[in-house]
Order: structure tokens, then C-alpha cells, then sequence
């Protein structure tokens, strides 16, 4: 997929892509008037994002209502290093979702999209264009 983005007024970017516009900003004392969440803040967001898409549509498939359930991340550094994070998702289901879907909806949560391109350590290359 192709994402173009342009450089808008202060610390905000608009990235495009297909039919869709996503809008950043910095925070105050990165010079942004956080307006909109920062580029880190939506790579952060689609991993809950993500797991959620799959256990939604693992209770679809079963007939099984949504309400009341939730997934909620936090993430924590790994020693010293702050680009080494460890991400915790935690799935909230309600009472009386059925006991015996419980692992496979944990199972169906982990095929994440999001979880395996990052655990497959993709490579990068940025350069200037001709």
C-alpha cells in the first residue's frame, strides 16, 4: 500500500492512502498543540486495533454477542532500552461468555496481523527520491 503524506501548518502531517486521511500532531513541548494523536500514538493504537477486529470476528462466526467485551494494551519498557517494548493486552469478557471459547478466542486474537508483521521484524529503507 501506497502512503503519500504531506506537511500541514505547526507539527501536523496528513498521511493518504486509498480513500483515507489520517491527521497527526506533536505534543506541546514537541512544538505540536496535540490536536490529533502523534504518528506513535496510532502505531500503538492498531495493535489493540487489530486483536480486537479477530475477536470480533471470532464471536460473529459462533453467534456469540459482543457486548461488554473489551481489550485494553499498556506497554512497558524492557531494561534500559526505551525503543524495547513489551506489550500487554488484557481481553475483558463479560459474564456468562461461554468458558469453553475461551482459549480459542485468545488463539484467534493472536493472529493479529498487526503482532506478526512486527514479530517478523520487518526491515526498512528510506531514501531520497531521483
Amino acid at each position: 500500500m501506497k502512503i503519500e503524506v504531506n506537511l500541514l501548518e505547526g507539527q501536523k502531517l496528513q498521511a493518504n492512502f486509498g480513500k483515507h486521511q489520517i491527521i497527526s500532531d506533536q505534543s506541546i513541548s514537541a512544538g505540536g498543540d496535540e490536536s490529533h494523536p502523534e504518528p506513535f500514538d496510532y502505531f500503538l493504537a492498531s495493535m489493540p486495533l487489530c486483536a480486537a477486529f479477530y475477536i470480533r470476528k471470532f464471536c460473529e462466526q459462533r453467534d456469540i454477542s459482543t457486548d461488554g467485551i473489551s481489550v485494553t494494551q499498556d506497554n512497558t519498557n524492557v531494561g534500559e532500552d526505551k525503543y524495547h517494548k513489551r506489550f500487554s493486552l488484557v481481553v475483558t469478557l463479560p459474564d456468562g461468555f461461554p468458558q469453553k471459547y475461551k482459549k480459542a478466542l485468545l488463539a484467534s486474537a493472536n493472529t493479529c496481523t498487526v503482532k506478526k508483521v512486527i514479530q517478523a521484524m520487518p526491515e526498512f529503507e528510506i531514501t531520497i527520491a531521483e
